[in-house]
């Protein structure tokens, strides 16, 4: 029995002394067959141009990102980042300021000296002068194996696809985002119908919900002394400029005669928008307009008795809107 032990560790001895073949893909191991070795991280690339010109390309191949400093920016001049899987055919690829916080959107061009970074979104990465003004262009940059990280705050601008914000007037998605509201003192221009709008709010950021209007906005009529003695019209508000209308959200009448008359709200003129009957003597009341009522667009709000003789008594508030 020890015999065949033995012979069999001296067998194993004989195999570890000629040497152990190390395959790589079923080959041995050797000069032409060597085995791999990984790339090293922080691979630097470069490139400087006095002219409209390629900077540099490179292969991403095993990396994840490359971050991109411009040294010099030249004078008028415009670098434009672009990928490519054929080397051939390039497209824009847009990348992150490095000292961005979230704030700052993404952009496949730069004509400073900033520093940005890009994902890998193809096999090869170049960096070109796209627009030449003068002096010199030069670029260092460096591949990484980590991909890009945002750090900070992400928002989004511009980018309707996946719900970002959008220039006011264009069409409206569906995608939804964090409300901003734009402060206001000053009625906006209006836009089209379906279209992206930004809610408003006073200057410290409180959202306007009263009355669909800002506080600069409303107004309010005070009842003449010895109040309305006659049918002539009495401008409760005139008339606030193109496309703008008037609101009248609430007011309040009393008659201090012992006449009694109809009582009507006109939209400029002569169309009536509504009408009370005042009795003789009638205390005040207050009225309140859940719907407000509306003048045409620069038209002004009216208000008359239909009877001579009256001592009507009227105060009115509301605002303008478009």
């Amino acid at each position: 029995m020890s015999s065949v032990i033995n012979d069999t560790l001296l067998a194993i001895k004989a195999a570890f002394e000629a040497g152990v073949n190390i395959f790589n893909g079923g080959t041995a191991v050797s000069s032409s067959n060597p085995l791999p070795v990984a790339q090293t991280d922080g691979l630097a690339v470069s490139g400087t141009a006095t002219s409209a010109a390629v900077l540099f390309t490179t292969s991403m191949l095993n990396y994840e990102s490359i971050t991109v400093q411009v040294t010099s920016a030249g004078t008028g001049c415009t670098i434009t980042y672009e990928t490519s899987d054929d080397n051939t055919t390039w497209v824009y690829s847009a990348g992150l300021n490095a000292a961005s916080i979230g704030t700052s959107g993404i952009s496949p061009i730069t004509s400073t000296a900033v520093i940005t970074q890009f994902p890998r979104k193809a096999l090869y990465f170049r960096a070109r002068v796209s627009t030449y003004g003068s002096g010199t262009v030069s670029v260092v940059g460096t591949l990484s194996k980590s991909p890009v990280t945002q750090l900070g705050t992400v928002i989004l601008s511009g980018v309707s696809q996946v719900g970002g914000a959008l220039p006011e007037g264009t069409a409206a998605i569906t995608s939804p985002v964090l409300v901003g509201l734009e402060a206001r003192t000053s009625s906006k221009t209006s836009v089209a119908n379906a279209s992206a709008v930004r809610p408003i709010s006073t200057v410290d950021g409180r959202q306007i919900v009263r009355l669909n209007s800002i506080p600069e906005n409303e107004w309010q009529y005070a009842a003449a002394s010895g109040g309305i003695v006659n049918t002539a019209d009495n401008v409760l508000i005139a008339a606030a400029g193109a496309n703008i209308k008037n609101y009248l959200t609430g007011l309040s009448v009393a008659n201090a005669n012992a006449t009694a008359s109809e009582i009507v709200i006109k939209d400029g003129a002569s169309t009536v928008i509504w009408r009370m009957y005042l009795a003789a003597n009638a205390p005040i009341q207050s009225i309140r307009f859940s719907t407000p009522l509306q003048s045409s667009a620069n038209t002004a709000l009216n208000v008359a008795c239909i009877t001579t003789g009256t001592q009507t008594y009227i105060s009115a508030q509301g605002y303008k809107a478009p």
